[in-house]
């Protein structure tokens, strides 16, 4: 396995491009007091994440599952 690191690139204020997925920060609200990573690939999402770290983790375990 080739260890090769990839960089997290800014497209917008609140969204990101990390291997081809989009990362879109979802800021903290009243009614949801976390703020939460969203990842999408198209028009497909792939859920909610507490902290960037564990979304970049989730695209790195799907592209090993490949």
């Amino acid at each position: 396995m080739q260890s090769t690191t990839h960089a997290i690139t800014k497209i917008s204020r609140s969204a990101s491009r990390y291997r081809g997925f989009v990362i879109t920060h979802r800021p903290r609200t009243a009614t949801n007091p976390i703020s939460r990573y969203e990842i999408s690939l198209g028009d497909q999402s792939f859920g909610l994440f507490d902290a960037q770290a564990l979304a970049t983790g989730y695209i790195e375990q799907l592209y090993t599952q490949r």
